[in-house]
């Protein structure tokens, strides 16, 4: 059985939580299914370089972020790193990631 997560950040404090958990993780079961969503404050961390380079080499794990949460910052979405994903909303696509039977974590 293959295990799927979606792991939630919404403050940039959590990201070396994160961060950790991810590596942990696939360290454990590299084939697990595993997302990102990073919504509210969180969506700073897209943009710091120790960041960019993590997700470089994490390619197998899918990051996404909150359309919202960037527009309310004023946020240019053309500076993400090219394999972040946007979604409009971001709870929504927690709730659908829940509904496809991915675990729910909260570093």
């Amino acid at each position: 059985m293959v295990l799927k997560a979606i792991f939630h950040l919404d403050t940039t404090e959590r990201w070396p939580h994160l961060a950790s958990n991810l590596t942990n993780f696939l360290t454990a079961e590299p084939d697990a299914e595993l997302e990102v969503l990073v919504n509210g404050d969180g969506v700073t961390v897209y943009f710091d370089q120790d960041v960019v380079n993590f997700i470089a080499i994490h390619q197998q794990v899918k990051f996404f972020a909150c359309h919202n949460s960037l527009a309310q910052r004023h946020l240019d979405e053309k500076q993400l790193p090219a394999t972040v994903a946007i979604v409009p909303v971001g709870v929504i696509k927690l709730a659908q990631a829940e509904a496809a039977g991915y675990a729910y974590i909260k570093p």
